[in-house]
């Protein structure tokens, strides 16, 4: 797979776009006259931009779905000022993805990734505690495990989703968290340890398969159950490992939504775990409200109503 048109270079009208994207929004409708069209968000590195299917939607509509990277072949068009894409045929890539080509399809974060990585390393180093040390020594030789960890979106479609937000968003909850520990109290090996495998279990919640997509484990477990799975794993690689700090870090993960209905099954009951709640919960607000002010700004200030948070966002003017 070679992608080689990005949506920042579509700018104008009747050039023919044949090229791979990946599906944002899906939607079948129809017009005044009873006319079915498809409506599509698509989305690369560069942007996002609407496509829309007039023709043979009946058999195409079945050949992709949402979240998928897709081939299409089209022709740019303007419609009510702004650029769209007049699709002709389109269809699911079946061909298999390389992590590292996923660069083309997401977005990158405010944060090179390299940097990232650099940062995890000296965030790990830091930690004192010999058990947890080794514990962090266990995970960094998987390497197929850190890969995911350090490549994967937080999340599909909510927050830090761009290639390596999975990473970002935990560097920056722990960097947090350790500042925190410094007014609040708390242990701060643990709150670190806790902070960087809270979300462990999105490795194996989502895969790479046409797109980055929530895995049937993922979908039937939930990253909260494979992130206790992954921690059990690495224990039992250690020997003599503290029980009791074992089940510390276990309640960190299955607390860490906060409450029952955001998925959590114990609400934080220890200063660490509370710690890494409210800055998990900030951080992931913070990037979903400014995700959503990159492509849903209705004017200068003001974005569309955002439906997972209920509400509509005022940006700040610049200067």
């Amino acid at each position: 797979m070679k992608k080689s048109i990005y949506i920042e270079n579509i700018a104008k009208e009747h050039v023919q776009v044949n090229d791979y994207f990946i599906v944002t929004r899906k939607g079948t409708f129809s017009t005044k006259d009873n006319r079915k069209y498809m409506s599509l968000g698509l989305r690369d590195r560069t942007g996002t931009i609407e496509g829309k299917v007039w023709d043979r939607v009946d058999e195409l509509q079945g050949l992709f779905d949402k979240d998928d990277i897709v081939y299409l072949s089209s022709r740019s068009v303007a419609y009510q000022g702004k650029l769209q894409l007049k699709i002709t045929d389109i269809r699911r890539s079946e061909e298999d993805i390389p992590l590292d080509a996923m660069k083309a399809f997401l977005p990158q974060g405010e944060r090179v990734n390299e940097l990232l990585r650099d940062e995890y390393f000296s965030l790990v180093k830091e930690i004192r505690n010999p058990h947890l040390s080794t514990l962090f020594s266990k995970l960094n030789e998987n390497k197929e495990l850190l890969e995911r960890f350090f490549s994967f979106p937080a999340s599909v479609g909510v927050h830090h989703v761009y290639f390596g937000g999975l990473l970002e968003h935990s560097v920056t909850v722990t960097k947090m968290a350790k500042e925190a520990t410094t007014t609040v109290g708390g242990d701060v090996d643990v709150v670190a340890a806790g902070s960087l495998l809270h979300d462990i279990g999105k490795t194996d919640e989502m895969h790479l398969k046409g797109g980055f997509k929530y895995s049937d484990k993922g979908r039937l477990l939930g990253h909260i159950t494979l992130g206790i799975i992954r921690l059990e794993e690495l224990i039992r690689l250690i020997d003599g490992f503290p029980p009791k700090m074992g089940d510390i870090l276990k309640h960190i993960i299955i607390s860490h939504h906060g409450v029952e209905e955001w998925g959590s099954p114990r609400k934080p009951m220890c200063i660490e775990a509370l710690i890494v709640h409210y800055l998990d919960n900030l951080d992931a607000k913070v990037a979903g409200v400014k995700e959503h002010m990159r492509d849903n700004m209705e004017d200068e200030t003001w974005t569309a109503w955002h439906r997972l948070y209920e509400s509509r966002f005022y940006k700040l003017p610049e200067g």
